[in-house]
């Protein structure tokens, strides 16, 4: 028997697998690190490659990548409208 959007719906409800324990906990001590580590950053002592390496690297954290659409052709139908009095 297959999946349908039904059955797979009621799968994915079932999961055996647990909820992780110290995801919260190490995703905040990791932001506490990383703000850190950026705050004793010297970007004035740095050379001008190093600098566009930092950007680089920070820009694909806060800049929201764009998603590739895929443009539809859309058929076009010609109507006429009649106005009734």
């Amino acid at each position: 028997m297959g999946f349908n959007s039904e059955t797979a719906s009621e799968a994915g409800k079932k999961s055996r697998r647990g909820k992780a324990k110290y995801s919260s906990e190490l995703r905040e001590k990791l932001s506490d690190l990383t703000n850190d580590l950026i705050d004793t950053i010297d970007v004035s002592s740095l050379s001008q490659s190093e600098r566009i390496a930092l950007l680089r690297i920070l820009a694909t954290y806060t800049i929201p990548k764009l998603k590739h659409e895929q443009l539809e052709q859309v058929e076009t139908k010609q109507f006429e409208v009649h106005i009734v009095k």
